[in-house]
């Protein structure tokens, strides 16, 4: 995969850098405000983010970019700001953004990482900070994070008011079309994750994909959800799926399925007799505090989940700031190790420390840790030094939609 700021960006895509871009309502999921005093960065951003269906605007500074933000008649979903710019920078513009509204994201981006710098992003309210050069699949999911965790926070604050705030009606029919289309053909890809010390496989997690072609990223999907109110519907289709198939898997092997934060308020998720819950002693469901969770609520609902039967994993430790604050209120059996991690784990001694520091303390609170996005045997022997034995990603298989066997 391409390195975002290895492209060049030829005469003929350029975009304006004084002006929002003509923006393709029909296929708007959201906004997002690129800040960068590159140019090609800025345009680069837009290349990435628009096909995924965000409007994008671009600002060339911190000044004019907190101009952006006061003067825009409704709220950004994100902002993605480079750090080092001249007069304002990305923390000072994280502060100035969260001062106007504080549930906007602010993602920073930086071509000098550090943990001082992080230390400080956080400090100042950022959702996460990811390091130059990075991949078009990196930026886009990121984004999608954290301008899902701004879309569940509004709906939640003004679920009673019937002023729709994302754009015209007329754009949100078409999404429901297109929601209702990516539904009907929804089907679920299975990943296994393997015990390597054991040589088996330990569970497969159950992805939700589609073949409605608008939709057909998982993160968009789930952020067109978010926008229409439908995540109930999203989590249901997910489950009656996954009962569905768990008839053809082995009979060993564990269901890990993806709950949204918002899904904890769903009742048809408590039931007993519905056709997940007969198998919930086999399944281990994933949660991320970055998609709405409830951090007051959540631990009484989890507590009636585990009366079910489920047990429950917390999903992408490490790719955020709050995931052990969410660890220690939510005792999880499980932890999954976010690929941002993994990823070259073996030609960082840093995150060597942190991962076995996290395996330590998991082991020492009785629980398990997989490490996600193991693609390389590099990647593979440096988990397992750190005392990882739960592995899972596309160097031992892909998702697909039949129940992969690992040949050892």
């Amino acid at each position: 995969m391409p390195n975002l700021l290895s492209l060049n960006a030829s005469a003929s895509d350029a975009l304006p850098d004084d002006a929002s871009p003509h923006i393709n309502r029909k296929a708007c999921v959201g906004r997002i405000l690129v800040v960068d005093d590159d140019s090609t960065i800025r345009r680069l951003c837009e290349r990435v983010l628009r096909p995924e269906g965000w409007e994008i605007t671009v600002a060339p500074d911190g000044r004019a970019a907190m101009q952006t933000v006061q003067a825009s008649k409704l709220p950004f979903d994100c902002v993605l700001s480079d750090v080092k710019m001249p007069e304002l920078d990305g923390f000072d513009l994280a502060a100035a953004v969260h001062a106007h509204d504080d549930d906007v994201p602010v993602l920073l981006m930086t071509g000098d990482p550090s943990l001082d710098g992080a230390v400080r992003a956080i400090d100042l309210g950022a959702v996460s900070y990811i390091s130059k050069p990075f991949g078009h699949e990196e930026l886009a999911s990121a984004v999608a994070r954290a301008a899902r965790r701004h879309n569940v926070t509004r709906r939640r604050r003004r679920a009673d008011s019937h002023v729709r705030t994302f754009g015209p009606r007329d754009a949100d029919d078409l999404l429901e079309q297109r929601f209702a289309r990516a539904i009907e053909s929804a089907w679920m890809a299975f990943q296994p994750i393997v015990d390597v010390t054991n040589k088996r496989v330990f569970a497969y997690e159950a992805l939700l994909r589609t073949d409605e072609e608008s939709l057909r990223r998982p993160d968009i999907l789930i952020a067109a959800a978010e926008r229409l109110g439908r995540i109930h519907v999203l989590g249901r289709t997910v489950r009656a799926a996954v009962a569905a198939a768990a008839r053809r898997a082995p009979a060993d092997a564990l269901m890990f399925v993806n709950v949204h934060g918002l899904d904890l308020t769903d009742e048809d998720l408590f039931a007993s007799g519905t056709p997940l819950a007969e198998l919930a002693p086999r399944v281990v469901l994933e949660i991320t505090e970055r998609t709405g969770l409830d951090a007051e609520a959540a631990p009484a609902r989890i507590a009636m989940l585990r009366r079910l039967g489920y047990r429950i994993a917390i999903d992408d430790l490490g790719a955020g700031y709050s995931g052990l604050d969410t660890l220690a209120a939510l005792e999880p059996e499980i932890v999954k190790l976010d690929m941002s991690l993994i990823r070259g784990i073996e030609c960082y001694p840093t995150k060597l420390r942190i991962v076995r520091s996290i395996a330590a303390m998991c082991r020492d609170l009785g629980g398990q840790v997989i490490a996600e996005g193991v693609e390389t045997e590099a990647e593979r022997a440096a988990v397992v030094g750190a005392g990882i034995e739960l592995l899972q990603g596309y160097l031992f298989a892909k998702p697909t939609r039949e129940f992969a066997h690992i040949a050892w």
